[in-house]
């Protein structure tokens, strides 16, 4: 029987929870509080096996009791439920290595979904410290697979303790090392005992630990460790690194390494494997050598402004699945084109493109808006590690907001003027030229600036500054900014000339209309 506490300041919702789970099997709730202080006590009598846990609390919140869960109870499974989906309450949870992050109001499915999770894990962690009660060869095999596992959830940054090491090889590397990690990258599959294999058959000086992340075949991490008296020289690495070399050539293998800088402890595994991924994000598309050593001093990022986004984002806000995926490949023949383009740029660019379409969604639509997507997109992206898988990666993620715009219908007005004013009422802020817009709509320039004139009674340009002084009109009633934020916030580049057009408009100043 596996236990657990829930932590919510509001009864009604611990009873909602309890009533959720009553009919799952094996598990039982051994205690409920209203606030993490009290929470903590209940869990340090109790000793549950998971806790399910609401952010927003008083007293002690989420983002006070969970660091504390992580580093008292890293052995601990926690699942939190939120009626927040702000950016800082799901960052303080997967910073605390939290088993899942369910947003109210939430169903019983989602809830026992995560449960599963977490009694998954639980028979697991049984299974192995079951098994540990074989002969001592096999004991000690199975005891260094369970520190492997240890280490590898280190690694990846799901845990932090690793004091729990007990086969005789993890305690030789933990007591007297210096530690380097390779994170390997290829095309093709990995396959992960003949790379062992390999590694028993060759005479090194020094240990290493191979790991795998699930569902990933074309990822490998390999800790370096070396003895402590011993300087850790970049040639040492390198004719580890050229073995591998060989190694994956005689399997027709194209590896990339990113390799991580020198670490004194088994703690810092996971920032040497964020150096390898940061490493890893240098590369660029005409990269002459299969490794990147991670540097404390990186090149500035450049500066990427691709003509056609704004015609990318309408294809996709328009539901034009077909046309975008025309016009993305451009994209990276763009980011090609750029000799300085790094792995990190494109991937930040692609981010930066998400984040403005996600603006364009309605309210309603939380799966494609909320704070998790985000997370689960950046995590995926930690894995990518080539222009083309990253290609791949957004070709598919931005056909389906393609999809999401689609079953919206922004522009799908059979009145194609109409389509136009909702363009502009959506992206007033834009450079909004006349042209511009009708190259989006395929219509001719004069045309659209007659057609619109004939039907709204007035001209294009006269209705974008319409829009743009409205919204410029809010921001003065309900914000402190300056004349020249709001100027630029609402499309004018020139504060000068936003000026002239509100004073034209409502007849006074904006500051003038601030204070009346």
């Amino acid at each position: 029987m596996y236990t657990y506490v829930v932590i919510d300041d509001e009864p009604l919702i611990r009873r909602g929870i309890l009533k959720k789970l009553e009919n799952y099997p094996g598990i039982q709730c051994v205690a409920q509080a209203s606030n993490g202080k009290a929470a903590l006590e209940q869990i340090e009598e109790k000793d549950p096996d998971f806790v399910i846990t609401d952010m927003k609390m008083p007293i002690m919140d989420g983002t006070q009791l969970l660091p504390v869960l992580s580093t008292q109870y890293p052995e601990k499974y926690i699942i939190v439920i939120s009626g927040y989906k702000d950016f800082d309450y799901a960052k303080e949870a997967l910073r605390a290595k939290t088993l899942d992050y369910i947003v109210k109001p939430f169903s019983r499915e989602a809830l026992c979904s995560a449960v599963d999770k977490a009694v998954e894990l639980l028979q697991s962690r049984e299974t192995l410290q079951e098994k540990i009660t074989l002969d001592e060869a096999e004991k000690e095999k199975l005891k260094y697979e369970y520190d492997r596992q240890i280490l590898r959830n280190v690694l990846f940054g799901t845990d932090r303790d690793v004091s729990g090491l007990t086969s005789q090889k993890a305690r030789e590397i933990q007591n007297g090392s210096q530690y380097v990690l390779l994170t390997v990258t290829m095309q093709e599959k990995l396959d992960e005992k003949v790379l062992s294999e390999f590694l028993l058959t060759r005479d090194l000086d020094v240990q290493t630990v191979l790991f795998t992340r699930d569902h990933t075949e074309n990822m490998c991490f390999l800790l370096l460790a070396f003895p402590k008296e011993k300087s850790v020289l970049q040639r040492e690495i390198m004719d580890i690194k050229n073995m591998l070399d060989d190694f994956f050539k005689s399997i027709s293998g194209h590896p990339f390494y990113g390799i991580s800088g020198v670490h004194k402890s088994l703690g810092e595994l996971h920032k040497a494997f964020l150096e390898t991924t940061e490493a890893m994000n240098q590369m660029t598309l005409e990269q002459k050598v299969n490794y990147v050593f991670y540097a404390e001093n990186k090149e500035n990022g450049c500066v990427l402004e691709w003509p056609k986004l704004e015609l990318f984002l309408f294809l996709v806000e328009s539901g034009k699945k077909d046309e975008m995926e025309t016009v993305f490949p451009e994209l990276f023949h763009y980011f090609a084109r750029n000799e300085k383009c790094r792995l990190k740029d494109a991937k930040d660019y692609c981010l930066e493109i998400t984040e403005t379409l996600k603006k364009s969604l309605p309210k309603d639509m939380q799966i494609h808006k909320s704070t998790a997507t985000s997370l689960n997109l950046i995590t995926n992206l930690n894995f990518i590690f080539s222009f083309s898988e990253l290609e791949e990666y957004f070709q598919r993620f931005f056909r389906n907001m393609s999809m999401a715009f689609e079953s919206v219908g922004f522009y799908s007005e059979k009145d194609i003027l109409e389509n136009i004013k909702n363009y502009v009422d959506f992206h007033y802020e834009k450079d909004l030229t006349q042209e511009f817009v009708a190259s989006l709509f395929r219509l001719n320039r004069s045309y659209l600036s007659s057609a619109f004139k004939a039907r709204t009674g007035t001209s294009f340009v006269d209705y974008v500054n319409q829009v743009r002084i409205s919204h410029a009109k809010e921001m003065l009633k309900k914000t402190d900014k300056k004349t020249y934020q709001i100027a630029q916030a609402v499309g004018y580049e020139n504060a000068k000339y936003f000026f002239r057009v509100f004073k034209k408009m409502e007849g006074i100043t904006p500051e003038q209309y601030r204070n009346q």
